[in-house]
């Protein structure tokens, strides 16, 4: 990474192809912010760190160093939150379709320090990235329903097995060839967002026992959901 740009809020430091990304990414951040302090009931002031890198290579080798071991990262991994900052790999071509990821990262940095209390082990994965993907921005093109409808029957259709969210950890058993853990753990906290009501859906985020009550048959009752909602037919369990 050869520059910076800093402001009070946060400082990007990326490599010379991720000018316009960085750039667009203070202005992101700007707006994000407000929406987290009302979520998490904050009073923050501390300078967001983002590292921007368009080497892979570089990318792993960093987080490798904080991290002090080499077998965590999985290989879908092109963005993380390690040391509270937010670090991603970014293809130059394409680095404005990549733009939330700054979103995303520092949801689970404000929630892992604001609701998790910094200890890992009360993290439930499937939840955390629900709601990264939920509260980013990353999925907003879906508040049409039509679009919407159209992703639901894709992950639908894509879904092969349907694992207990529970369960679900990054790496292979997060992504697989017979279901993928993003896109089910997105619909699931959407399908929460739907049938709670906004006080009951914000109270959950630190209710554990309720999560993990939730991700033991939440997708099929997600899929039962959007299946009645569009119409469509039902899997077969």
């Amino acid at each position: 990474m050869a520059k910076i740009l800093e402001t009070n809020l946060c400082r990007i430091n990326y490599s010379d192809s991720l000018e316009e990304l960085s750039n667009a990414t203070v202005k992101l951040l700007q707006n994000k912010i407000v929406e987290y302090k009302k979520l998490f009931n904050i009073e923050f002031d501390e300078q967001i760190i983002v590292n921007y890198f368009d080497d892979l290579e570089e990318f792993r080798e960093f987080i490798y160093k904080i991290r002090g071991e080499r077998v965590s990262l999985p290989k879908y991994a092109k963005g993380t939150y390690d040391d509270g900052m937010v670090n991603a790999c970014i293809e130059p071509d394409t680095q404005l379709k990549r733009l939330y990821t700054a979103s995303h990262e520092l949801f689970h940095i404000l929630y892992m320090k604001y609701i998790l209390k910094n200890d890992y082990l009360n993290r439930i994965v499937w939840y955390d990235e629900g709601m990264a993907q939920f509260i980013s921005g990353e999925k907003d093109k879906y508040a049409d329903e039509e679009k919407f409808k159209r992703f639901y029957l894709k992950v639908k259709e894509n879904t092969k097995i349907i694992p207990n969210l529970n369960n679900l950890k990054h790496g292979n058993s997060f992504c697989n060839d017979e279901y993928n853990g993003y896109d089910l753990s997105y619909l699931s906290v959407r399908y929460l967002n739907e049938i709670l009501n906004s006080e009951d859906f914000k109270k959950l985020m630190s209710d554990f026992s309720t999560i993990k009550e939730y991700g033991n048959n939440l997708i099929y009752r997600m899929f039962d959901y959007y299946d009645l909602k569009f119409e469509c037919n039902k899997r077969i369990k």
